[in-house]
């Protein structure tokens, strides 16, 4: 719980960029400002956080976060998971992509699949992935539940079982952050 109320803390005395994404990330300006939640999974329970800004004028959209996941059974020693991702949109190919970058060396290239998607719930499939085993997959689910509300859950498949949640975050927006 201490560990929640620093980043919270932290959230709301940092500030967003205002400037406005471009046509194909306007979808996304929801998402600029400062998150913080909880997030559940093989890792163990943690406390999340996000920050997103526009940037290079508006083109794209970046993520930084933070999962603090304290000693815990089932993670002795405890981590810290520390991700950057970059939105931006192909407008050839229409579509929405997520890059991201995290402390475990993995990186991963998410496209949007507009059929497995809807308003409410957006299906990033990986398309490309580093420095994980061959064979392994990739997806994350976003669910937009109320305008300062969302969840994301990232699934994995391994072995070619089909995917399975990994972990999930739960978001809310830290007040008086953009837009």
């Amino acid at each position: 719980m201490r560990v929640l109320c620093a980043i919270v803390f932290l959230l709301l005395t940092s500030s967003a960029t205002s400037a406005e994404p471009v046509a194909g990330l306007a979808e996304l300006n929801w998402l600029v400002g400062d998150w913080a939640g909880l997030g559940e999974g093989e890792p163990g329970k943690s406390a999340t956080e996000r920050h997103i800004s526009t940037i290079l004028d508006g083109k794209f959209l970046r993520v930084e976060g933070r999962s603090v996941y304290p000693k815990q059974e089932g993670n002795p020693n405890g981590e810290v998971h520390a991700e950057v991702g970059i939105w931006s949109f192909d407008p050839r190919a229409r579509a929405v992509i997520l890059r991201e970058f995290d402390t475990l060396g993995f990186v991963a290239t998410y496209v949007l699949d507009r059929k497995a998607s809807d308003a409410n719930r957006w299906v990033l499939v990986a398309e490309h992935l580093e420095n994980v085993p061959a064979g392994w997959r990739a997806r994350y689910i976003y669910t937009f539940r109320a305008p300062n509300e969302y969840s994301e859950v990232l699934e994995l498949d391994s072995d070619g079982k089909g995917f399975k949640p990994y972990v999930s975050n739960r978001f809310l927006k830290v007040a008086g952050t953009a837009p």
